[in-house]
């Protein structure tokens, strides 16, 4: 769950298992959504497919477009085991490869917080979407155990490669997004919303992360070259073991934003 400014191959690791912890947060968004049977829904940077195959369950006609070939693989494949339509196709929130108002709907779940281009992201999904439909996005309060877990990976990046901590897009910021959203005619609402992670003990959870996550790999690789990872491995046990809620095993709550805008009709 490292958030740094890397060149990430979304494909390695096994970016499947964060993904299982994060439906609780994919079923909201699609609750918010409000969805309606027959309605067309995109799910921007749709990773293993949590929100498509919950907006397909509802009824929707469902795409979900992501840049990680491995993980369009899976969404497939976890399509086709739950017996729901949706296409998955590869793509970026950039340029998303579909005609104007094509979509009653655009969702997101951490994805399109991880563009390159945050204001011409936000563009592109409103830009796909009917007039008086809906983009919603979820986004991460920058507050919490991850978020200082997190920042000890970028502080640590950043001195391996002699270059500042990078200032990140903040997508959590109602009043930053709806600065952008008005120049396509939209208003944006915000709803809150938690969620858990868990393991057996922050040791595990930590080397559960550094295996499969993508973010986490990326890091790893980077740090173990410049030979500060052992240290950095230190500091993140100690983090977790810190913001740890359950003494007999590992839990920590994250708290995230949907950011909900709504297009002019």
């Amino acid at each position: 769950m490292v958030h740094c400014d890397l060149q990430v191959d979304w494909s390695v690791g096994r970016y499947e298992d964060t993904a299982r912890q994060l439906e609780p947060v994919s079923a909201h968004v699609v609750r918010l959504a409000g969805l309606v049977s027959g309605e067309r829904v995109l799910d921007v940077g749709c990773g293993t497919g949590n929100a498509a195959l919950l907006a397909a369950r509802a009824g929707a006609g469902v795409v979900g477009v992501d840049p990680a070939a491995r993980l369009l693989s899976v969404a497939r494949e976890r399509a086709e085991a739950a017996g729901v339509s949706a296409d998955f196709v590869p793509g970026t929130a950039e340029s998303l490869p579909f005609p104007d108002a094509s979509f009653d709907a655009a969702l997101s779940v951490f994805g399109v917080i991880f563009a390159a281009e945050p204001e011409r992201s936000i563009g592109e999904m409103l830009r796909v979407v009917w007039p008086g439909g809906r983009v919603l996005i979820a986004a991460w309060l920058p507050t919490g155990t991850v978020t200082t877990l997190m920042g000890c990976f970028a502080r640590a990046v950043a001195a391996a490669t002699d270059e500042p901590v990078p200032e990140r897009f903040p997508w959590h910021d109602r009043d930053v997004v709806a600065e952008i959203a008005l120049r396509h005619d939209a208003r944006v609402e915000a709803h809150e919303g938690q969620v858990q992670f868990t393991g057996e003990s922050p040791e595990a959870f930590f080397a559960a992360q550094e295996e499969s996550h993508p973010l986490s790999v990326a890091s790893r690789a980077l740090l173990e070259s410049a030979g500060a990872y052992d240290d950095v491995r230190r500091e993140g046990v100690a983090v977790l073991t810190d913001g740890n809620e359950d003494p007999g095993s590992f839990r920590v709550t994250s708290s995230y934003r949907v950011l909900e805008l709504c297009a002019s009709s």
